[in-house]
């Protein structure tokens, strides 16, 4: 996936460089995105950074991003994009919209990140989980070697609870190898307005198995 960065402020081009390239594109003049800071610009599909949401946001803008944002969170918010640009209905997606509904009809919403040491075992795992998941709830890759969960209608208390089923399960597998793996949790909380802040958390909860 490739991106152009299209920035007059030098310094914030070049802290954007370094961020998209993490999250998994290749910076190209014949990009697939482009990163803007000028809304009027037609033709691709496109980033608008902007600190305050302009009153007319034309169709190609995809996202607008808040350059105060910190590092890791403009990270993870150019990981949704590009998850988006190659699967628009994929994981990030749903759980963009499963965070809306928890926000406004005041339901639980968790969501487990798993980060693997290598691909096949992350693809061994996911179809190991999916096994033990609800209908309601939803499991994909966010990268080749990690997997999420989004869990609607499930608090933290839940959380443990499946985790502990997950873990019982892997255990049984029949590993080449010790495997380790990372993972965090996180539930949707009050003080949190947008779905950066539930990344953040679950940045935060990060632990290794």
């Amino acid at each position: 996936m490739k991106v152009r960065i299209d920035l007059e402020d030098e310094t914030l081009r070049e802290r954007l460089e370094k961020i998209v390239q993490e999250a998994g594109f290749l910076i190209n003049e014949t990009a697939d995105l482009i990163i803007t800071d000028r809304p009027e610009d037609g033709g691709k599909q496109k980033v608008l950074i902007a600190r305050s949401l302009p009153e007319d946001i034309p169709e190609d803008v995809l996202d607008v991003i808040d350059p105060g944002l910190p590092d890791f969170l403009l990270r993870r918010r150019f990981e949704m994009i590009k998850t988006y640009l190659k699967f628009p209905r994929g994981i990030l997606s749903y759980l963009e919209e499963e965070f809306e509904k928890a926000r406004r009809y005041d339901f639980p919403l968790s969501v487990i990140y798993l980060f693997f040491e290598d691909e096949k075992t992350a693809e061994r795992v996911y179809e190991s989980i999916r096994e033990v998941l609800r209908s309601s709830d939803r499991i994909d890759f966010v990268r080749k070697n990690e997997l999420m969960i989004v869990l609607p209608g499930t608090t933290k208390e839940g959380v443990e609870r499946l985790l502990k089923r997950l873990k019982r399960k892997l255990l049984r597998l029949d590993w080449t190898k010790q495997t380790f793996f990372e993972y965090g949790t996180a539930q949707v909380e009050d003080w949190m307005e947008t779905v950066e802040d539930l990344l953040a958390s679950l940045e935060i909860s990060m632990r290794r198995l």
